[in-house]
Parts: structure tokens; C-alpha cells; sequence
């Protein structure tokens, strides 16, 4: 299965444009004061011995298709089970609810790194027993998941919010998300089904923040003005998922469009030439990662699947059968020439130049930026204008 047929829940893993089950800093500090407490009665991390080979996978449907590539699992003695999710927030909440001990591998966004590691949810990784790990990309060699000196995370895969427009309905290629606003193009954009997308896109427009996840009261009140503005003047349709905004570009009912990269090729399918546009803002790119949850009954194990996830092998099948940027510089010359092209792999750093990488917005106030939870108010507000 590849995620041109899951286009209703890949990227957009929203429903109705909300963010389902969010995590709340009432959610996240509630259980890190739980985690506190189990270290205060036993602290140290004991790996449990697993007679079972069944190893656990809490992500996104087909990112587990990496581990059943060849004979990975039968020369492993392993068998494997995946619970999908429909947010990365629900990785999160599994884990609070009962997952930590059960679960062995996880997939959050690189947002969520920090918040689950200091929630108590995650293991470290042990690179010296993840040989792949020096094969990544040079982009993607950095401590970025190093915390208190320890690994929690390892790159998977990654993508963007893409400016997408059809170049036979536009009188020059788009160079601004302002361009979504000229008056020629009144019902023919399309915005994202997604709070963080939105918010994160729109801030720079917006207000001109370098970092959206920082933003002051005023800041967000700008945001969301500009995209109640766009919504209620200018946008055609926000689109209840990627595969029906794609459908929408193919059938030229928008000139412009909050995609995704895959889309290119859907269109390009459906005999419609989409191209992505960069810019001057830049926008939201989505990096997700391999991640080991706390006391995995498998750990040794799991550090063998996470290094099956970042071999050549697995990125490269990975990326030509999902359309999706791969982490192995290895795997990249294996790639489909139409996935090489939506990416840029010859120049990663213009790539992240434009697709840009944020850390979480707060979970508690600092009385200077708003939170976690004031960005989704926010957002509601948008959608009820």
C-alpha cells in the first residue's frame, strides 16, 4: 500500500481540520510527573529478557513496510505487529496509556522528539549497534535527537506543505504565498486541512516571524486573521484530504494548492502537470523519525529494525513505492527519477533552506510566546469564522 492510496489520511492526519486528541501540556506534564514518580521508587533502566520475537510498531500505516522487505524479519526470527495511528499526538498518548513496556517502535515527528523524551516515553539508541546510522545523508548527520548526550531518535523520512500550481492557469510562477491573495486568482486556492500546517505557513506570511512556534498573542492574532481573510475571500475549498486537493488541481478547479510533493506525480497520473513553486517564506517541512519506546521488550532486537528502517535497501524501496524523501545516501541514486526531482536530493540544503524545521510551540506559558494550546484556540477560531 502506498500513500497515493492513503491520500485521505497520509500528511493530513486530521479530521474536519482538527487536530484529533492533541496533546495538551496537561497531558504531557501530567504524565511526566507520573514518570517522576516510578523513577523515585525504582530508577535505573533494567531490559527486560524477551523469549518473544514479536516486536510491536505504533506509526503511521506503511512505514512499517521497511522490516518486510527480503527476509529481513524471517532471518531476524521476528514477527511483527503494527497499531496505526491517525496523528502524532495519538504516538503519545498510546504510549501514557499503557504502551510503555508493550510497545517497541514508534515514529514522531521531529516536533515531538523532545516532548517524548522528556515525558519519559522513549529509550536511547544505541548507534554503535545501528551500523546504517553512518550512512545518512549529510544533512541528516547532526545531534539534533541528542539529549543529555544520548540518541532518542534517528531520521525515517521527510517531506513538505508544498506551494503547488498549475502553470497553465497561472500567468507567472508563484514566487510568495502572498500570491494566494492576488485578486486573479479569487476561487482558485486551495488551503491545508491541518492546524499546524496552517498556522506555521500563514505566521511568516503573516507577521514576518522567522520561528512561527514562537510567537507572541499578537503575532497568532495576525495569523489567524490573514487566514480567515484567505478562507473567506479568496479560498476556493480547504480540501478534507490531500487526495481530494489533488483531484481538485487535476480537474483545474484551483490554480494553486497547500500540497504535499507527491501530489506532483498523482496529477502527473491523472495527465495534469503540477509544479512546486518555492516561496519567498519558505514553508513547513515534516521530518519523521524511528524512535524505541521506553522499557521495549525487545530492545536488542529493535536496534535491529532500526537499522533496517535507515539501510539503502529499505529507504530506497520506501521512498519509490511512498514518493517520499529518503535518509540514506545510499539509497538515493536507487530512486525513481520523478522522487529524485521532488526533492532536490543534488542540493538538500536549498531544500531545507525552503522547507524549514521548527521545534513544538510551548506546552506551558512563559508569558512571552503562546502555547501549544492557545495555537489550537486560535485555530478554532479560524474555523468557526
Amino acid at each position: 500500500m502506498t500513500t497515493k492510496d492513503l491520500a485521505p489520511v497520509c500528511r493530513s492526519r486530521r479530521e474536519n481540520g482538527h487536530l484529533k486528541a492533541p496533546v495538551t501540556r496537561r497531558i504531557v506534564l501530567g504524565y511526566m510527573g507520573a514518570a517522576a514518580g516510578a523513577a523515585a521508587i525504582g530508577s535505573g533502566f533494567s531490559r527486560r529478557a524477551s523469549a518473544a520475537s514479536n516486536v510491536t510498531f505504533l506509526g503511521w500505516q506503511g512505514y512499517e513496510d521497511v522490516y518486510r522487505i527480503g527476509d529481513f524479519l524471517k532471518d531476524n526470527d521476528a514477527t511483527l505487529d503494527a497499531t496505526y495511528i491517525n496523528t502524532t499526538e495519538d504516538i503519545i498518548t498510546k504510549l501514557r496509556a499503557g504502551g510503555v513496556g508493550s510497545i517497541d517502535l514508534a515514529t514522531l515527528n521531529q516536533m515531538y522528539v523532545a516532548i517524548g523524551q522528556a515525558a519519559g516515553l522513549l529509550e536511547p539508541i544505541d548507534l554503535a549497534k545501528v551500523p546504517n546510522s553512518k550512512d545518512l545523508l549529510p544533512n541528516f548527520q547532526n545531534d539534533d535527537f541528542v539529549i543529555d548526550g544520548k540518541t532518542y531518535a534517528l531520521p525515517f523520512t521527510f517531506s513538505s506543505c508544498a506551494l503547488l500550481y498549475n502553470p497553465e492557469m497561472v500567468s507567472s510562477a508563484p514566487t510568495s504565498w502572498e500570491d494566494f491573495l492576488k485578486p486573479e486568482y479569487k476561487g482558485k486556492v486551495a488551503l491545508f486541512s491541518d492546524a499546524m500546517t496552517n498556522v506555521l505557513v500563514w505566521a511568516r506570511v503573516a507577521t514576518g516571524t522567522d520561528t512561527p512556534t514562537r510567537m507572541t498573542k499578537k503575532q497568532l492574532d495576525e495569523t489567524i486573521a490573514l487566514l480567515i481573510k484567505i478562507k473567506k475571500d479568496h479560498a476556493r475549498a480547504m480540501p478534507a484530504s490531500l487526495g481530494d486537493g489533488s483531484d481538485m488541481l487535476a480537474r483545474g478547479e484551483v490554480a494553486m494548492i497547500m500540497g504535499w510533493e507527491p501530489m506532483v506525480v498523482w496529477c502527473a497520473e491523472k495527465g495534469t502537470k503540477v509544479e512546486i513553486a518555492k516561496p519567498k517564506e519558505g514553508t513547513w517541512g515534516f521530518l519523521d523519525t524511528i524512535n524505541i519506546a521506553k522499557d521495549a521488550p525487545n530492545y536488542d532486537l529493535d536496534l535491529a529494525f532500526v537499522n533496517q528502517c535507515v539501510s539503502a535497501e529499505a529507504q530506497a524501496k520506501f521512498g519509490n513505492d511512498n514518493l517520499l524523501g529518503v535518509v540514506n545516501k545510499d539509497a538515493v541514486p536507487q530512486l525513481k527519477k520523478e522522487v529524485q526531482a521532488l526533492y532536490d536530493f543534488s542540493d538538500l540544503d536549498a531544500y531545507f533552506a525552503n522547507a524549514h524545521l521548527y521545534p513544538m510551540f510551548p506546552l506551558e506559558s512563559d508569558g512571552k510566546y503562546v502555547t501549544y494550546d492557545e495555537m489550537l484556540e486560535g485555530y478554532e477560531r479560524f474555523l468557526k469564522a
